[in-house]
């Protein structure tokens, strides 16, 4: 999923050269570990796509738990808001662009197989049945 994610979301942080929040204020200090380059820009949020895309599956593989799953993405998307790393409207963003990369990766037929597999093996593992509505078809 990272570097699924990487493929979209660096264009775009190249293309709107959003200023992090601790580049455009100076009384910010992150407490996320930073690269400190100026062309490290915030929008949209790569750890915030990479955190949608990777709920967003384990929400097809365990269906059952979606809401939690999702939230905890919310979660985590929020947490980069909170250490200094981004703005709101950069995790908003992320959540967008992972919505839509999910909707294409879904249809990819080796990714398929690959969470047909994953579903299988993580529903047995949680002791879970293994159900037709938790792996791709």
């Amino acid at each position: 999923m990272k570097n699924d994610e990487s493929i979209i979301v660096n264009p775009a942080k190249k293309f709107f050269h959003r200023p992090r929040p601790y580049h455009f204020d100076a009384t910010i200090h992150s407490i996320c570990k930073t690269t400190g380059n100026r062309e490290d820009f915030s929008y949209p949020s790569g750890h915030g796509t990479t955190g949608y895309l990777e709920a967003m599956v384990l929400a097809q593989i365990v269906p059952e738990k979606r809401d939690a799953i999702l939230a905890r993405a919310d979660d985590y998307a929020h947490s980069r808001e909170v250490c200094g790393a981004h703005y709101a409207s950069d995790e908003a963003a992320s959540r967008i662009v992972a919505t839509a990369m999910i909707g294409i990766i879904l249809n990819h037929p080796q990714f398929k197989e690959e969470l047909a597999a994953a579903g299988t093996e993580t529903r047995a593992a949680l002791g879970l049945p293994v159900s037709l509505s938790a792996t791709a078809k």
